[in-house]
């Protein structure tokens, strides 16, 4: 028998959750930083996919084009700070970087929730 305790990775103590949770806030906040890269190619699609007469068949590709990034990362960043924030004792300093992650990350979500619904006509 090995006489060192090993750590599973679902265990709490496990070593990576810290990790986890700064891998988190660090994807929490690329997600809106990343607009800044999708915004001009947003605005590009929207001139691509609009007729002369300012109705477009495809109105859902600028959206889309402006929220894929921030969206993906603001779902990974929230995915993983639920799992750190599970592993790590509360009031640590990495459980607060991991309950942080799920705010921004949220925020994104609504703000791209928003069109989304616009455009489905619920709105």
């Amino acid at each position: 028998m090995d006489a060192v305790p090993r750590v599973m990775a679902g265990e709490p103590g496990n070593p990576r959750s810290g990790s986890n949770a700064t891998n988190s806030l660090v994807l929490a906040i690329l997600a809106p930083v990343s607009m800044f890269l999708t915004g001009p190619l947003a605005g590009v699609a929207m001139l691509m996919t609009h007729a002369d007469n300012g109705h477009s068949p495809t109105p859902w590709v600028a959206p889309f084009v402006l929220f894929g990034l921030p969206v993906l990362f603001a779902s990974l960043g929230i995915r993983l700070a639920l799992r750190a924030m599970k592993q790590l004792p509360r009031g640590s300093g990495s459980w607060s970087a991991a309950a942080v992650a799920p705010c921004i990350g949220g925020l994104v979500l609504m703000l791209a929730l928003g069109p989304a619904l616009n455009l489905v006509g619920v709105f």
